[in-house]
């Protein structure tokens, strides 16, 4: 797939197959994650992969997921994804609060190598970080940022233009999810703001 395709067609999943995935395949994606930017070259992020079930499970149970779309878009059982990537910062590393900015690059990394490979996942910033610290046995040097959670898609999310102002996205009558993006003209400004690009 050529890559702007693997960006354009890459959508956030959340129903998931539950063929599981490689370790090796895992470790593939945190190798992607590694290779990102980062700040003054501090490389502060550690990874922990989640792919024992019962571990998946208990992670599982510590997130929220799509807040315009719920409940329909919670994972049932047999949807659920198989494995997680957990992005940590570690605070004695993080120069000047950038540790948040590396883990986008890095997170963006992990997305975009797993759509490349077929595989799903969403981005979760919503965590209950307290307890999956606990569950993972993470030292406290170290924050969650985001969990990405991964699988082989069990859906087929579809990409639309926003109507007027609204980004919230929403399901069809087929149960299908629709994810607006504001279009390219109303983003981008030619050297100066409020220039847009000739016709």
């Amino acid at each position: 797939m050529d890559f702007m395709e693997i960006i354009r067609s890459r959508r956030t999943i959340r129903f998931f197959r539950q063929d599981p995935l490689g370790e090796d395949m895992l470790f593939e994606l945190v190798e992607a994650a590694r290779l990102a930017p980062s700040a003054s070259n501090g490389q502060p992020l550690e990874y922990v992969i989640v792919n024992e079930k019962t571990q998946v499970e208990r992670v599982f149970e510590q997130l929220a997921w799509g807040a315009y779309v719920q409940p329909r878009r919670d994972p049932p059982a047999g949807h659920r994804p198989v494995a997680y990537i957990v992005v940590l910062i570690n605070s004695e590393r993080e120069l000047g609060r950038f540790g948040v900015v590396d883990a986008a690059a890095a997170i963006e990394n992990i997305l975009l190598a797993s759509w490349s490979k077929g595989i799903g996942s969403c981005w979760l910033a919503s965590v209950n970080r307290e307890t999956t610290v606990d569950i993972l046995n993470i030292p406290a040097k170290y924050r969650i940022d985001s969990v990405v959670a991964l699988g082989y898609p069990d859906e087929t999310p579809l990409l639309a233009e926003c109507a007027g102002d609204s980004i919230e996205y929403y399901l069809d009558d087929d149960d299908r999810l629709h994810v607006p993006k504001r279009a390219l003209n109303t983003i981008t400004h030619v050297n100066t703001f409020g220039r847009r690009k000739k016709a």
